[in-house]
């Protein structure tokens, strides 16, 4: 039996990835699901999730799992350190019982896809956000990662509430007037704000994870120059700048030693989060170089799996990235 597939997974709080991969980088399958947090959603969404997208990847790949070294990955709600992480790998094992499966938080898979090697610090904001940095010597920290009641700054939830409480203001005539109380009707098929505040409130399927879609409204009007929206996306940028300088500091990176990169679906949304998080960042590091991620977290997956297998993962790393470009 030759087990020579990896998968990678990437479970974040609304939406799950996975892919598999042959040892020359290339993707053979992919798969996806629904939120895979098993802090937040309920348990039978996250098994549901984890298994939909791993069978869809071994199914696309014509691959049996007996053709699988390591199933490897990530999920939001596992902690820097691998908190939670046995949990999350014996959901997988119960569908997938021949497979060993490795787990890590979805910053510090992030954090490998994003830069090209083990050192720098990197912002993770999709549902929720966290912020990961690493030395060259290997001792690593997170920042944030509170969740969305005690934290989760700059991530899409935290944009979307903070938008819908702007447009609330601005229905009534309390705040600034924007854009947003037109746009947040029209993404939800409602005739105006009242209604999408019965939505929230009454609705059960208004989960965390379907609010923190609605942070795309956000994004579409500032992107069309509404000044509101502008600045949640701006004061978005700075909280999550702010978590990558904390990092910086309690690890000690040298003004001119620091690479800082980002993983996560928020920075989709381009230069409305990006350059107001750079700018935050260079204010602090002027000589910090910021640059795009090499990969997604699902990209970082691999490269993970590839160190616990002892496999050399440069030979993969090009093709691997063309593929999830």
């Amino acid at each position: 039996m030759k087990r020579d597939l990896i998968i990678s997974i990437d479970g974040g709080g609304t939406h799950t990835t996975a892919i598999t991969v042959d040892p020359k980088g290339e993707i053979l399958g992919r798969g996806a699901g629904g939120p895979a947090n098993h802090v937040l959603a309920p348990i039978e969404v996250v098994k549901a999730s984890l298994r939909d997208a791993v069978a869809g990847a071994l199914g696309e790949a014509g691959a049996k799992p007996s053709d699988v070294a390591l199933i490897a990955g990530d999920t939001a709600g596992i902690g820097y350190l691998r908190e939670g992480a046995d949990y999350v790998e014996g959901i997988i094992a119960d569908f997938f019982p021949d497979v060993p499966v490795y787990l890590v938080g979805d910053m510090v898979a992030g954090f490998f896809g994003a830069l090209s090697h083990g050192w720098g610090v990197v912002a993770t904001a999709g549902t929720g956000s966290s912020i990961y940095g690493r030395t060259e010597q290997g001792e690593g920290l997170q920042a944030g990662g509170w969740g969305h009641i005690l934290g989760d700054e700059g991530s899409a939830y935290d944009i979307a509430v903070g938008g819908l409480r702007a447009a609330a203001r601005a229905y009534d005539g309390r705040g600034a007037p924007t854009t947003l109380t037109d746009a947040f009707p029209e993404h939800f098929g409602l005739s105006d704000m009242i209604g999408v505040a019965i939505t929230v409130y009454v609705d059960k399927a208004m989960t965390r994870d379907r609010i923190a879609e609605a942070a795309r409204v956000v994004t579409q009007e500032a992107n069309r120059g509404d000044a509101v929206a502008r600045s949640i996306m701006e004061t978005a940028g700075r909280e999550l700048a702010l978590g990558v300088v904390t990092v910086a500091q309690k690890l000690a990176f040298a003004p001119g030693r620091m690479e800082v990169s980002w993983s996560g679906s928020l920075f989709l949304a381009g230069d409305v989060i990006i350059g107001p998080f750079s700018k935050a960042i260079m204010n602090q590091y002027p000589a910090a170089v910021i640059k795009p991620p090499l990969m997604p977290a699902v990209g970082g997956g691999v490269r993970i799996a590839c160190e616990r297998l002892g496999w050399n993962f440069e030979p993969m790393k090009e093709k691997l990235i063309r593929g999830l470009s």
